[in-house]
């Protein structure tokens, strides 16, 4: 993903690399491998590793004071929820925001909206236990998607103009498409989620001539030399609450019970250490 020469690279940007010597073709092998065996980057998949090879511009320093458990939590979902509410969405001091789905990213995009300044967060789950850890994390409102339509709730929440600012953290297709239903005229929902692919969204045509917008987002329009150092000062301010994010931590043989747990619903992040 990094040609470490490129103009993307060189100011931080990567994920967003177009040199053609680092895209690799449907047919190519990988690049690496272990033992004779081709081993996976990125997404196909290369997790759970004690050790990584990176680019040196992939790497940026922080400060020995932050845990490893929270810096962990920032490499990925953090930055891509709060990024998303941060630097994708821009939310605006003042605003009104509704987030689909209150896990972990879900989490970091109404944390986001919070310290962007919006005056209505409102989350979106079925799972009360999680609308509980959102409230706690800056949600002012909260909506129980599984007791009837959210849509309604939100537009009577706002007084029926829908919400400035929506986020879909889940992955879903109808999620998407209430996120698109509950901004106002004017509005932008972003969809943060990963739908399965070949799956279309159904959108009303005419709402677009009430400039309602929608947009994609990938790890939160991330610079990670740039925006990786601010969300650790932010950690360390006290305004990015992370530690409160950590619901579990185990060892790497705990990893089977960490997605039972995720899927369950029980916990917002799980950290898994080596030693």
């Amino acid at each position: 993903m990094f040609c470490g020469k490129c103009e993307r690279c060189l100011s931080g940007e990567p994920f967003l690399c177009r040199s053609p010597e680092v895209r690799r073709g449907p047919e190519d092998p990988p690049k690496y491998t272990w033992n004779g065996d081709p081993v996976a980057q990125f997404a196909n998949l290369s997790s759970y590793a004690e050790y990584m090879l990176v680019h040196e511009n992939a790497v940026v320093r922080i400060s020995d004071s932050v845990p490893f458990e929270v810096a962990a939590l920032i490499g990925c979902g953090v930055t891509t929820g709060v990024g998303a509410a941060l630097n994708t969405a821009q939310v605006t001091p003042g605003s009104t925001v509704a987030v689909w789905g209150a896990g972990g990213v879900g989490l970091a995009a109404i944390q986001g909206a919070r310290i962007a300044g919006a005056r209505m967060v409102i989350a979106v789950d079925v799972v009360e236990s999680k609308l509980g850890k959102a409230r706690e994390l800056g949600a002012t409102h909260s909506v129980d998607a599984s007791s009837g339509d959210p849509v309604a709730k939100i537009r009577d929440m706002t007084g029926g103009l829908g919400v400035d600012f929506a986020f879909e953290c889940i992955g879903l297709k109808v999620a998407a498409e209430q996120g698109f239903e509950a901004i106002r005229e004017g509005g932008t929902v972003t969809v943060v989620g990963m739908i399965p692919q070949g799956q279309k969204l159904e959108l009303d045509g005419p709402s677009f001539l009430r400039a309602k917008k929608i947009q994609g987002c990938t790890m939160g329009s991330n610079r990670f030399r740039v925006h990786m150092p601010q969300y650790v000062e932010l950690y360390m301010q006290g305004r990015l609450k992370l530690d409160e994010m950590v619901s579990r931590t185990g060892r790497l043989g705990d990893v089977n019970e960490a997605f039972r747990a995720m899927k369950a619903g029980e916990v917002a992040r799980t950290v898994l250490k080596f030693d």
